[in-house]
């Protein structure tokens, strides 16, 4: 199979020229391994048996290798994290070593690497590493060039973007069949309740708890909702609820293992301070993990029986789809463009901006709407925001929808962008 162009191959090709040491991080089934074997020239993998036992008896090996050398499934021996960490303080050269694999056990005492080794974190497929679309609009441009305005055609429908939901944003899953990605895709959060928390040195003494949990958190993606609130959703008519305290140390675990994100509430500064609220939104690796999680298909989204009432939750939960799939893709650019991801909400509940890109004095303000049409009720928020803090900062404000066309409107210099079309 050929190799799928990643945002993170020039950052982390970069990176490499001048550091000695990186560890690339993440999930599993993103992609790590096969975008460090792109840069390596020699790799020890831990999970066979024989590499493993001769890096532990003679982890010099490593130096007298062709490097970059990929240490692969470092985990699975971590004393040659310390190893590398202590050849860094005795001057190894720029480009020596790349470290792959999921998280290191919790209860293994390694020192951080801070200052010796980077982490860079790799995450699923963007909208760009996906290409759903032939031509994108440039964060990056939105960022830093106040005079870029959008445009260009999209030829994706809300149809189009459930359909990716769906695919997941993991390149090994992503091309296969349907029947075999919803197996995968089920698989692989069976893995994380059966096998990746004992793995990595936690304990989940009754599974079900856990998939409990993490089927409560599923359904808060994002919202802001409390964790109290998704504490409870999962104690609540469940003989296998978690307890508080254990859903508080799934949460941590959770996180650790790269599974949930929480993207913070935006800090500014001036006028906009006071009216803050400090509640994260929540969201998952992967949104096709949260449908699976919910046994939610496709089918189901998209089949609105308003006599039933089940027209709005469905609608509800493509919004929330939506601004996931959104989010899995402005968290990979901000990682590209070392800037950082937030979200805003007044503490009144009136004013909210579903994403915030923040590099300095630089914003890029976006609003996520599925409906393929525009309203200047959809950009209020956006306007408002602006009108407060443009003394403050430089601000774009960007909504992206499930419409076709990207465009600059100009009463309000508002860019509206479809969210196939959004790239780094």
């Amino acid at each position: 199979m050929d190799y799928e162009k990643r945002i993170i191959d020039q950052p982390l090709a970069e990176n490499l020229q001048e550091l000695p040491a990186i560890l690339i991080e993440g999930a599993k089934a993103v992609g790590k391994t096969e975008t460090a074997s792109r840069l390596a020239k020699t790799m020890m993998s831990l999970d066979n048996p024989q590499i493993k036992m001769l890096l532990r008896n003679n982890p010099e090996a490593i130096l007298s290798a062709k490097k970059p050398v990929l240490i692969d499934e470092w985990q699975l021996e971590p004393n040659l994290w310390s190893y590398v960490r202590h050849q860094v303080d005795a001057g190894l050269s720029a480009g020596s070593v790349l470290f792959t694999g999921s998280s290191v056990r919790v209860n293994s005492r390694i020192h951080s690497g801070a200052g010796r080794i980077i982490r860079m974190k790799m995450r699923p497929y963007s909208v760009q590493e996906r290409k759903m679309s032939d031509s994108f609009i440039s964060v990056d441009k939105l960022l830093n060039d106040p005079s870029y305005q959008a445009g260009g055609i999209s030829t994706k429908k809300l149809d189009n973007y459930l359909d990716e939901v769906f695919r997941s944003g993991f390149p090994g899953i992503r091309n296969r069949s349907s029947k075999a990605r919803e197996l995968l895709i089920r698989d692989y959060v069976n893995n994380i309740i059966q096998h990746d928390f004992e793995e990595n040195g936690f304990t989940a003494r009754e599974p079900e708890t856990l998939r409990s949990w993490m089927r409560a958190y599923a359904a808060a993606i994002g919202t802001t909702t409390s964790y109290k609130k998704i504490i409870d959703t999962a104690m609540a008519n469940n003989e296998k609820s978690p307890s508080r305290p254990t859903a508080d140390f799934y949460r941590d675990a959770l996180e650790i293992l790269y599974v949930i994100d929480d993207v913070p509430s935006f800090i500014g500064m001036g006028k906009l301070f006071p009216a803050l609220t400090k509640a994260p939104k929540h969201f998952m690796l992967d949104p096709a993990i949260a449908m699976s999680l919910l046994d939610v298909t496709k089918e189901q989204l998209t089949d609105f029986d308003v006599d039933k009432h089940v027209g709005k939750i469905n609608s509800d939960l493509i919004g929330q789809l939506m601004e996931s799939l959104v989010y899995q893709s402005l968290i990979v650019y901000a990682d590209a463009l070392d800037a950082h991801l937030y979200h805003f909400r007044d503490s009144k509940g009136r004013h909210e901006i579903d994403f915030i890109l923040q590099k300095g004095r630089k914003l890029v303000l976006f609003e996520v709407k599925t409906n393929p049409n525009v309203k200047d009720s959809y950009v209020r928020h956006l306007n408002w925001f602006e009108e407060l803090a443009g003394e403050e900062y430089q601000i774009s404000k960007v909504l992206l929808n499930t419409g076709q066309v990207a465009y600059q409107r100009q009463e309000d210099k508002v860019q509206v962008v479809p969210i196939a079309m959004l790239g780094l």
